[in-house]
């Protein structure tokens, strides 16, 4: 993990990731000032279902 901070989603927008992307609530358990693997090496060219898979 890279010390560059993870950035919160929106609450709607994480409910609706949660309907349509299995264990995307986990992301959002990372403590503030970490990311994981998905934020340093995709970046936003990475879809939803990638970066969750990535980070887990």
């Amino acid at each position: 993990m890279s010390l560059i901070g993870p950035r919160p989603e929106r609450p709607a927008f994480c409910a609706e990731f949660e309907k349509r992307i299995h264990g995307w609530h986990y992301r959002t358990m990372v403590t503030p000032g970490l990311s994981g693997l998905a934020q340093v090496t995709g970046g936003y060219d990475l879809l939803l279902k990638e970066k969750v898979v990535l980070d887990l």
